[in-house]
């Protein structure tokens, strides 16, 4: 087994798990795989937050349109089909993924 040493303050010294000031190619594999993981779980964090706010963006839009005047609503109907249906798209296919993912174990 090959061992790495690190200097004192080496910008390496994030990979030495085990604190023993030298580096292996298991503690190189871990950390290779907290980093992975931890770019996925910032991607799903990225995601639910854009449902999210797609969701609370909707409900805003649904809420002020019983504010507004009706000729303005009118004059915003089609804008608001389009608005509707991209939030929902963005919605479903984030829960869609999601179900997809949990179901066949992917991670």
């Amino acid at each position: 087994m090959v061992q790495k040493k690190l200097q004192k303050g080496s910008i390496l010294d994030e990979y030495d798990l085990d604190g023993d000031n030298e580096i292996t190619n298991e503690e190189l594999q871990q950390a290779k795989e907290i980093k992975e993981t931890e770019t996925k779980l910032r991607k799903n964090l990225a995601q639910l937050r854009m449902a999210r706010y797609t969701l609370i963006g909707m409900g805003v839009f649904t809420v002020a349109m019983f504010i507004v005047p009706i000729e303005r609503v009118e004059a915003l109907a089609d804008i608001s089909n389009l608005f509707y249906i991209s939030g929902a798209g963005i919605v479903g296919t984030y829960m869609g993924t999601s179900a997809y993912m949990a179901k066949n174990g992917v991670k």
